[in-house]
């Protein structure tokens, strides 16, 4: 593949070829050999892209960009089993988080799995795709076999339920003191046995609507008391946590904030301590900020944090009936919310309770197709849930 790629380096340098339009396109591969050149010489292309390819699950799109001094590059790439919506991720991505941070003149298609397209025309592109849409017609029929008994893969993945900019009942944060907690539970990865550790922090009090207060416990780094970083942290999940309904907000005290970043997939690592009204978060960081800043892992973020809250609230019996609730999954019929809700009656009930504040009460936010299959797997849990009567302000 490198000497295949050398000898189209060589070949395209002999022309003066700039974009084929300023900003690409979606399909549109690049034909500029300087930034092609730019990505040999670095071995992108076989570091970066050719790992994440896996012909089995589905089609791996990649675009790339470089700026007017070919000093500074960027790149996006999707991974889907709908070759168009890898497309779509993949340009989109590019444009939208590539573009302005590194000065790029454009996003141009580079790579479908491991052939690259870059310098060839619409006919090869076609060509190629035509061969991975048979593949992809046989991954999508098993698939959607498997599927049968959920709605969601990854629970409202690719839906923006929540923005920063949805309503709040947060109010004030006040720093309240520096705190060394010892014997506080560390985990770096998910399915990994929890350590204990000494837990340094900093101690904010969040104060909402309707006298619900927390405490936000922000671990400081080990080679520096950054406050103004955990100030900047604690504002953040304290504002996200006043977009959560009240009847979950009710119960919980803390909010842990870890600084334990072993890997970094835009999400972290979420959990609840048996029996404690607290939880925890080792949320990794981008680019010095947290991730779950970012606009495309806000929602995401703002999900899980729910769910982790239905774990508080299960866990308080005077509040769910587990005999109701087990009689509601039953009645359902082996039906799910999530794929992960069939872990156990647990993960059941938070994925289902998550999928039903968004179908209840953020209906405009996700797909019709998902909200009507919602409504037909789990009709039970949505009328538990329903006769509860929450108080789901400021929903």
């Amino acid at each position: 593949m490198k000497k295949l790629l050398g000898i189209l380096v060589l070949g395209l340098l002999w022309c003066n070829v700039g974009f084929a339009s300023e900003a690409g396109g979606i399909r549109e591969p690049g034909n500029n050999t300087k930034c092609l050149y730019v990505f040999e010489k670095e071995n992108i292309f076989k570091k970066e892209f050719l790992p994440n390819v896996n012909k089995k699950k589905g089609a791996f799109i990649t675009y790339i960009g470089c700026n007017k001094y070919y000093d500074n590059w960027g790149w996006w790439n999707s991974f889907n089993s709908d070759i168009d919506v890898a497309h779509q991720k993949a340009y989109q991505g590019c444009v939208d988080q590539q573009m302005k941070k590194h000065n790029l003149t454009g996003c141009h298609l580079f790579s479908i799995d491991d052939v690259i397209v870059w310098g060839k025309d619409a006919d090869f592109v076609t060509e190629v795709e035509s061969k991975i849409e048979k593949k992809l017609t046989k991954i999508n029929s098993k698939k959607k076999k498997a599927s049968g008994s959920f709605v969601y893969e990854f629970l409202l993945w690719d839906d923006k339920v929540f923005t920063k900019k949805s309503p709040t009942t947060f109010k004030k944060l006040t720093f309240n003191k520096e705190e060394n907690i010892s014997k506080v539970m560390k985990k770096v990865q998910r399915g990994s046995s929890k350590k204990k550790k000494n837990f340094k922090s900093f101690s904010f009090i969040a104060e909402y609507e309707n006298n619900i207060t927390i405490e936000l416990l922000i671990e400081q780094d080990k080679d520096k008391k950054d406050f103004e970083k955990a100030e900047q942290e604690a504002l953040l999940f304290a504002i996200m946590y006043g977009q959560m309904p009240n009847f979950l907000k009710t119960y919980n005290r803390k909010i842990y904030v870890h600084n334990d970043v072993e890997f970094d997939d835009g999400l972290g690592i979420w959990w609840v301590m048996y029996q404690k009204k607290e939880f925890h978060i080792n949320a990794p960081k981008i680019n010095k900020k947290q991730a779950c800043a970012k606009i495309i892992r806000y929602s995401n973020c703002a999900v899980v944090m729910a769910h982790e809250l239905a774990h508080v609230i299960q866990q308080l019996t005077g509040v769910i009936s587990p005999s109701k609730w087990k009689k509601a999954i039953k009645l359902d019929k082996k039906k799910y919310c999530s794929k992960y809700a069939k872990k156990n009656s647990k993960e059941d009930f938070a994925e289902s309770i998550t999928c039903w504040i968004a179908a209840r009460h953020k209906s405009d936010k996700i797909k019709k197709s998902d909200l009507a299959k919602i409504n037909e797997f789990i009709p039970n849990r949505l009328k538990f849930f329903d006769e509860m009567n929450f108080n789901m302000y400021p929903l």
